[in-house]
Order: C-alpha cells, then sequence, then structure tokens
C-alpha cells in the first residue's frame, strides 16, 4: 500500500492541476457559451449571469466532472439545463429569431439589401428553432457559434459522423436560403 501511496502526487499539486484543467476549460468555452446563451436568451447580461452560474458549478464539481465519461458533454448538459430553466422562469422561448437582429447591425451601413437579409434570416432562424433540438444544436454550435465537428460532438456527446449527419439533415429541412451565419470569431 505504501508504494502505491509514494507514486500519487502531493495533494498541493492535484489541486493546481485541477485549477490548471478547469482554468483551461473556461477559456475555450466561456466566450461561445456565452454568445450561444445570448442568441437564446437575447439579453447579453443574463447570457453572461447563467454562463458564471454554469461554470461555478462546474468549478466546484470539477474533479466530478472529470471522472464523466466526457466532461465536455456533461458541462454542455449542465449550460442546456441553466439554459432552460431560465427561459422557463420566465415563461420565453428562445429568443434565437431575433438574434438575426444582431447581424444586421454587423453588416456595412451602405448595404441597401440589409432588411430583406435580416427578413431572411429571421425566417431561417425561426425554421432552425423548429429542428429537433440535436440537429438545432448542431447546426448553431457550428455555424453560428464557430465550433469545430469535433468540438461540437464532444459538447453533445457524440461522434462527428453523428454531428455531421445531424447538420446534414438540419440543411436539407431547412432548403435553400441565406447562409446560416457568420461564427462568433475567436478560439
Amino acid at each position: 500500500m505504501t508504494g502505491e501511496t509514494d507514486r500519487l502526487p502531493p495533494l498541493r499539486t492535484c489541486s493546481r492541476r485541477l485549477a490548471i484543467t478547469f482554468a483551461a476549460f473556461r477559456e475555450m468555452h466561456a466566450r461561445r457559451w456565452c454568445a450561444y446563451a445570448h442568441v437564446h436568451t437575447g439579453d447579453g447580461a443574463a447570457a453572461e449571469e447563467i454562463v458564471t452560474a454554469v461554470l461555478g458549478q462546474l468549478g466546484r464539481q470539477w474533479p466530478h466532472v472529470l471522472r464523466r465519461p466526457s466532461a465536455d458533454a456533461y458541462a454542455w448538459s449542465s449550460l442546456k439545463g441553466h439554459l432552460a430553466a431560465w427561459l422557463a422562469v420566465r415563461g420565453r422561448d428562445s429568443a434565437l429569431v431575433t438574434a438575426a437582429f444582431g447581424c444586421v447591425t454587423r453588416l456595412p451601413r451602405e448595404c441597401r439589401q440589409r432588411f430583406e437579409l435580416l427578413e431572411n434570416r429571421m425566417a431561417l432562424y425561426a425554421a432552425i428553432t423548429r429542428l429537433p433540438e440535436r440537429q438545432c444544436d448542431a447546426l448553431v454550435l457550428s455555424h453560428v457559434i464557430g465550433y469545430s465537428v469535433g468540438q461540437v460532438a464532444s459538447l453533445l456527446g457524440t461522434d462527428e459522423s453523428l454531428v455531421r449527419s445531424h447538420i446534414g439533415h438540419a440543411k436539407r429541412k431547412l432548403g435553400s436560403g441565406p447562409p446560416v451565419g457568420h461564427p462568433v470569431s475567436g478560439s
């Protein structure tokens, strides 16, 4: 028994490693999660509050989270739960449709077709909200938020081929139309 404990790193080292892994996880996801929550709440401050609450909970449970089959999928499920609870308490549905307004503010002023584009995007975003949940999430995470297919697969706790399938099915259901959106820039 003593031989086994001699090989274990000191507790301080474990705590430091846990803190470093959580900081890296937070750095990788916080900005995009805020964008995702903002798309669904329509409120930047609320999105930040939701993400802060989720990350706080995950930070307190980090050793437990790392023992899950997929830390990303567990964390994503927690974010989705907090977001659903926030919407339910307020009796609201996803604000994905109104997210199209944010796209117009990023267009050049001289663009004469921006209101037509806005109208098309609003119709597209409304259609996206009617997709099955996994297709909606795969499409929004990859095409609006900017995650790679591999990152989406990790978040959803599935493999890349299934994510590509969800995205393909979603695009076929939506038919041809304006582009889904521009991913959030960053890592």
